[in-house]
């Protein structure tokens, strides 16, 4: 009898080991990724700059939501062979426009400075789906 409970004791004391139970040194040990909360993006696009780069990339503009200080400039470059461009639909300021529809190709930039604070909104005209913000402080 002695025999089997140190037997059975071994093999639970092998299971605990091999399942990873106790001290393991892997950061988030509390479960799988799928287990953690998906961060949500923020609302605002980060602190003010001076300068600001956004791709044109898989049909979308990277970041899609960017901050800039007043009086700063934000430069769209086309990383893809899609033609693309960027035109302004809403907010203060003058209205901006890259040029025709699709006339930037890959590599291209288009740089725009902007004087008046407030929330810009913008898209490229050939995918309308391929959406942008700017916030001008």
């Amino acid at each position: 009898m002695k025999k089997i409970l140190l037997l059975v004791f071994a093999c639970l004391a092998l299971g605990l080991m091999a399942t990873g139970c106790g001290g393991d040194d892997e950061p988030n040990s509390g479960g799988s990724s799928a287990d953690q909360p998906a961060e949500e993006p923020s609302a605002a696009a980060g602190p003010a700059e001076d300068a600001v780069e956004v791709s044109m990339e898989g049909i979308a503009f990277n970041p899609p939501k960017v901050t800039v200080k007043k009086g700063g400039t934000v430069t769209w470059t086309n990383d893809e062979s899609v033609g693309h461009d960027v035109t302004k639909t809403d907010g203060p300021g003058p209205d901006f426009s890259s040029g025709d529809p699709g006339a930037m190709g890959e590599g291209d930039t288009y740089e725009q400075t902007f004087d008046t604070a407030g929330e810009i909104a913008y898209v490229c005209t050939v995918h309308p789906s391929m959406t942008g913000a700017i916030t001008v402080k």
